[in-house]
C-alpha cells in the first residue's frame, strides 16, 4: 500500500465520520433521542398532575376540577391528536391552563401507557 492509498483511506474514513456527525445535528439522531426532545420543548409553562375523575363536562387533575376550552387540544406524548375519549381516570398528564383562567385547560399531553 502506498502513502496516497492510506492517506485516501483516511480522508474517506473521516469524511464518512463527519457526514454522521452532521446527519445527526440536523436530524438524524437516534430515535429514542427524537422522541423525547418535543415532549420536554412542548411542556414549558404547563403543569403536572394525574387524572382523579371524570364528570359529564369536567374532570378532576389531582382532585382540583377542570374543564376544556372550546378549541383545546389533546396531544399524546408524541405529539398526535387525540379525542376527549383518552381521558382516563389514572392517566399522567401535562396540561396548560387559558390565560387568565384557573380551572380551563386549552392544552393537554396524556402520557399514555405504551
Amino acid at each position: 500500500m502506498s502513502i496516497k492509498d492510506g492517506t485516501t483511506q483516511w480522508s474517506r474514513r473521516a469524511a464518512l465520520v463527519l457526514a454522521m456527525v452532521m446527519g445527526m445535528l440536523i436530524g438524524f439522531a437516534p430515535v429514542s433521542l427524537q422522541a423525547e426532545q418535543p415532549l420536554a420543548m412542548m411542556t414549558v409553562g404547563y403543569q403536572s398532575g394525574t387524572i382523579s375523575g371524570i364528570y359529564e363536562t369536567t374532570f378532576q387533575i389531582d382532585h382540583k376540577t377542570y374543564s376544556l376550552a372550546p378549541d383545546a387540544v389533546l396531544l399524546d406524548r408524541h405529539g398526535d391528536e387525540l379525542t376527549a375519549k383518552y381521558l382516563k381516570v389514572d392517566i399522567e398528564v401535562r396540561y396548560h391552563l387559558e390565560k387568565g383562567s384557573q380551572d380551563r385547560i386549552d392544552r393537554m399531553i396524556l402520557l399514555l401507557p405504551e
